[in-house]
This record gives structure tokens, sequence and C-alpha cells, in this order.
């Protein structure tokens, strides 16, 4: 038996001491092993991973790459962003790689040669580098999904470059030396059984007999001449033995897959998602809004503020500065925008938004919200709308779980519309709605009397009309504890007509961009209130509005006879 045993544990140890040595030697102290290094030549300007390849988590991926003839772009990022990025370009797609499979590639055609953009300057990369020579970038994989790409630094075609993937799992030198230590301990086990073994049956065969034996039946028990020596104990049986050590390699199996992370597969699904922005995205996003806006402000640079903003707030800011202009006013003062609250839904395509809050830090200010949109993944992030609440509206927050905030269902979108028709009904009538709570409306109160009031002159040769609406944005809506709350801008518009041979004149300085002191045949003003808007499922509703701003001001002057 002790040959078999001594047998069974060099079969079992003398594998499990090559696997060992080899996975040390093969990973060494930095737990790495390469996985990819190839030489790839393409027609396409950019080489893309296919989001199957990198269908595990726990490693550590090491993507180097160095570009023949140009700089280097190296980057990693979620396919959704990267789905924008080449939609509709011609790539070289990397549709299989591993340390036991051989890398193969393949065309993907597209109407388009080259990104739109260079890559380095977008802010979705979960990492990247942009340099001359080999650059390097180390993403860790994790249950989301992940793509590698690799193109000159101003993509290009035809494109070549030298590719070096490599593998880190956390532990794995330190397991292949346990495991390497197992071996020796199986190995050691098993020959020393076998060495033992030959010794008993050596002594076995040196033993030679000097006369009878007594008859058991003659022999006095008590008599120590005549009683034999007491007979050894039961030896436990082979199959109790090699329990024993099926359970101490059990054993020690599980302590070594403790001590390393194993990769786990991952099932990615067709159409993966992700969160819009991260906290810290967004930070550097506010950060730079704040420089630019300011910067606009005291300028008074209608192009420059368009680089941050669009939609109704654009409008107001550009329209902001013409009156300014006319007016002769001062800028607005610097200010910072420094939200506390990121509420950011997942997107599985673009455009993309989400909402900030900032909370209000004194008794005098009350909350304010912003609404950011971007159109594709070549574009920036814009600042679409802002809420300056009164002082005493309460801060309405979306509901954000596991990192994500949460798009309202279309039941609470429908509900929110309904309410959205009955202030826009508001804005033009000035009647009340049931129902929505008016207390923090700001300048939504002031839409009605919006415009320029005709108090003299030929009341019956002038036609003023007055509409209003929603902006022309999507209303963005999103789940809060109490049912859902939504983003947009109301605006009303007032045209003024004379009948042919009639004027009127202003007094002074005019209104907004409108001159005094000269004749007018025609005036379209328009104002507008962004809005945030809270629906509850108990049927309530409430709006928080900042004040009225100028849109946009024409006028027709009646030309010399």
């Amino acid at each position: 038996m002790r040959t078999f045993l001594g047998v069974v544990l060099l079969v079992l140890g003398l594998p499990v001491l090559v696997a060992g040595t080899v996975a040390a030697v093969y990973t060494g102290p930095d737990d790495t092993f390469g996985v990819v290094d190839e030489e790839i030549s393409t027609d396409a300007a950019v080489l893309v991973s296919a989001p199957s390849v990198l269908d595990v988590a726990g490693p550590t991926l090491h993507v180097a790459a160095d570009v023949d003839g140009a700089d280097t772009f190296v980057g990693v990022a979620h396919p959704v962003h990267l789905g924008s990025y080449l939609d509709g370009v011609q790539v070289e797609q990397i549709t299989q790689a591993g340390w036991r499979e051989d890398l193969t590639h393949e065309a993907v055609s597209g109407e388009e040669t080259a990104p739109v953009a260079p890559p380095g300057g977008l802010d979705w990369w979960q990492a990247s580098s942009t340099g001359s020579g080999e650059q390097r970038v180390s993403v860790e994989l994790t249950a989301e999904p992940a793509q590698v790409v690799v193109s000159a630094a101003d993509p290009q075609a035809p494109l070549a470059a030298d590719l070096a993937v490599e593998a880190e799992i956390e532990g794995v030198f330190a397991t292949a030396l346990l495991v390497v230590g197992l071996g020796l301990l199986l190995t050691a086990a098993g020959i020393m059984l076998l060495f033992t073994g030959r010794r008993r049956r050596r002594a076995g065969r040196r033993r030679v007999g000097t006369g009878n034996l007594p008859d058991p039946a003659q022999a006095d028990a008590g008599d120590p001449e005549t009683a034999g020596p007491p007979p050894p104990p039961e030896r436990p049986s082979g199959s109790a033995r090699l329990q024993r050590a099926t359970t101490v390699g059990a054993g020690a199996a599980l302590l070594l897959a403790g001590c390393a992370e194993l990769p786990e597969e991952v099932e990615h699904t067709a159409e993966p998602a992700t969160v819009a922005v991260t906290e810290r995205a967004a930070d550097r996003f506010f950060a730079h809004y704040t420089e630019t806006n300011n910067t606009a402000n005291t300028e008074q640079d209608a192009d420059l503020i368009a680089t941050v903003e669009s939609g109704p707030l654009l409008r107001s800011s550009q329209m902001a500065y013409q009156v300014q202009q006319a007016q002769e006013r001062d800028p607005i003062p610097a200010f910072t925008v420094d939200p506390q609250y990121i509420a950011a839904p997942r997107f599985d395509a673009y455009p993309m938004w989400f909402v900030a809050l900032i909370e209000p830090e004194s008794d005098g200010a009350g909350p304010a919200y912003y609404l950011v949109n971007r159109e594709d993944a070549t574009s920036s992030w814009q600042a679409q709308l802002s809420v300056y609440a009164p002082d005493d509206a309460e801060p309405i927050r979306p509901t954000v779980t596991d990192g994500a905030a949460m798009i309202a269902g279309d039941d609470q979108a429908a509900r929110g519309q309904e309410a959205l028709d009955a202030i826009v009904e508001y804005a033009e009538t000035g009647e009340e709605p049931e129902g929505i709570d008016l207390s923090a409306q700001g300048g939504l109160g002031s839409l009605p009397e919006q415009g320029i009031e005709i108090t003299e002159g030929p009341e019956n040769r002038v036609t003023v009309d007055r509409s209003c609406a929603l902006a022309d944005v999507a209303v963005r809506w999103l789940e809060t504890e109490a049912g859902a709350m939504g983003m947009t801008a109301v605006t009303c518009t007032q045209s003024v007509t004379l009948d042919e041979g009639y004027t009127i004149t202003l007094d002074g300085s005019g209104y907004g961009t409108i001159p005094g002191g000269v004749h007018l045949s025609e005036m379209t003003i328009t104002h507008g209130v962004s809005i945030v808007v809270a629906v509850n499922d108990d049927g309530t509703a409430s709006v928080s509005g900042e004040a009225m701003l100028p849109y946009s001001m024409d006028y027709v002057e009646e030309e010399s006879q």
C-alpha cells in the first residue's frame, strides 16, 4: 500500500511542481504574463478590439503600442463611446487574442477613412496616452465592457503598429510559488513512501525463523515465555489514507485559489450601457465651464460662450451680451458653478445628458440646477439649461442608485407633460392652474405681462399677438423619491405690427436691443423662464423657476421718406 500511495503522490506532485514552476517563470514577481506581441499593418487608420475580446473581469490590462512614422495614441474605452466615435469609420478589428490563442483581426468597412476628431482630446477614455514612440496604458478589467484602440495621434490610413498586451493578476506569482511548494511536498512524500516501502520489503526477506512456533492453543496467556508480543494497532485502510490525502489536497487547493484574484468570465449584453458621466468628469466640466463662462461674460464673447452652452441657456446668454452693449450695462460678475449632486442616467447610445444640483449654502440662496447635454462622442459637454430657483424653493433631488440616475417611466413623463401644458397656459393667460404649487415660480409669474405695454398711440392701428410654448429642447425626466422631476424652459413671444403709415417710438434708451427715438413699424420680443417641475405620485406638482430673461428682440424701422 505504501508503494501505491507513493506512486499516487508522485503522479499528483510532479505535474503540480512543473505547472507551478512554469507559472512562476512565465509571470515573474510582477504578476504579469504576455498576451499579445504582434506587429500589425492595415489599410485602416484605427485598430480596435471587439467588445467580446476583453470578456473577463479581475486582471489589470497593460497595453503598449508604437505607431510607425507618427505619434502614437493608445486608449481603452466603453463600447458606447467608441460606437459613436467610430460610427461609419473603416477600422481593423481584433476578433481574438489570448495567451492560448492566436491573434486574429479583420477589416470592417466604413464610409470614412478616419474619425472626425483626434482621440487624444476626448474625455471619456478610461485610460489613454498620446506621444512619440511607445505609449502605454493600464486599466483594470471589470464587469463593464471595454475596447482597446490604437492609432496615430492624428489618425491616418494606412496604419502600422507594434502592439504588446500583458495581463496582471494580483497574487499569481505568490500562488505559483505555493504551487511549487505543494508540488515539492507531494513529490517528496511520494519518494519517501516508495523508499520506506522498499526497505520494509527488504527487511521482511532477511527475517529467518529460529524454531517451531508455539501452539496458540497450548500457550498460557499468563506465561511471558509462551505468550507472543501484543498485536500491533490496526492501521488505517488505504481508502482512509487516500481520503485524508484528498482532504489535505483540497484544502491546499482552496488556499492557493485564495492567494490570487482569478479572472472571472463576463457575458456582456448585446447593447451595453454606461453612465453618462462620472463625478470626476462632471467636476472637470464645471471647472472648465466656470472659467470659460466668466471669461465670455467679461468680454461679452458670444462665440466663446457657445463652446460651453447650447439651447435656451445659450440664447439667454448671447442675448444678455447684446442688451448690455445696447444699454451700456456692466458685464455679469464672475461666479463659480460647483455642483454637489450629479444625477447621470445610463445610456446605450448618444445623445447623453445629466442633471447637476447646487445645494444652497446659506439662508439667502436657493438651489440651482444645470442640464448638461452631449450630442455625440466627438462633441463636448454643453450646459443646455440652468435654473437658479428662489431662496424659499426646496431642492428637488433625482434618485441615484448604484451610481446612476433613473430616467422616469412613460406614465410619470405623461403626468409631467400634463403639468407643463397647464404651466404654458398659465404663462399665456395668467390664470393659475389647479394642483400646481407656484410658490417658487420665480419669473414664471412675469410671463403673462411679458413684452412692451402700449399705453399711448392709435391702438386701433396696432396689432399685438402673444403666444407661449415650451422651448425647442426635449424635456428630461428623472425619477425622484416622490415621483419625477423635469427641466425645460417656457418662452413667450410678443409680436407688434402697425398698419401702414403708422409707427411707434420708444422713449429714452429704448427696450433691450430695440432703440429709442426711432420710428418702429414692427417688433418681436421673446422672453423665457427656465423651470424645474416636480410631479409626485400622489397627484400634486410644483414648479421652481428662475428670473425671466430676454431670448430675442427684432424690430423694423420705418424708412425715411
